[in-house]
């Protein structure tokens, strides 16, 4: 198979697994155990770094889905552009749920070595997103 290709598929199918599918085994199945994770918030380490960051948007957006609007594969890299919607139902970043609706767009970089993610950095637009539920 084409390395490529498969890149490409291992990081779409996490992608549809946790914000889709709200499958969090993904982040065994697929995430290195060493990951570095790049977030606004800063960079952090590992699996269980992860799931605490899907199992916080989760919470206040449990309803989350993600639809993915492009992706580009150089080598090891896979870039997903995508755009989010759901609904403020839990505490985000201190604020209350106020049950309004959000949405906003982004970008995700997967580094993929030997059919595993081994760095992801994810790109929104924060103000944009916290603007909506102020």
């Amino acid at each position: 198979m084409n390395h490529t290709m498969n890149f490409k598929n291992i990081a779409e199918e996490y992608a549809t697994k946790i914000w889709d599918n709200k499958d969090l085994s993904a982040i065994n199945d697929l995430l290195d155990p060493t990951i570095v994770i790049h977030s606004l918030l800063g960079d952090y380490h590992g699996q269980e770094a992860m799931r605490k960051i899907v199992e916080a948007w989760l919470t206040a957006f449990p309803d989350l889905m993600v639809k993915n609007i492009a992706t580009v594969c150089e080598k090891d890299l896979v870039v997903i552009q995508w755009k989010a919607k759901g609904t403020h139902k839990g505490e985000f970043k201190g604020i209350a749920p106020t049950g309004k609706p959000i949405s906003y767009e982004g970008v995700t970089i997967y580094r993929i070595k030997d059919a595993k993610i081994t760095e992801y950095s994810a790109y929104l637009d924060m103000q944009y997103l916290l603007n909506q539920i102020r």
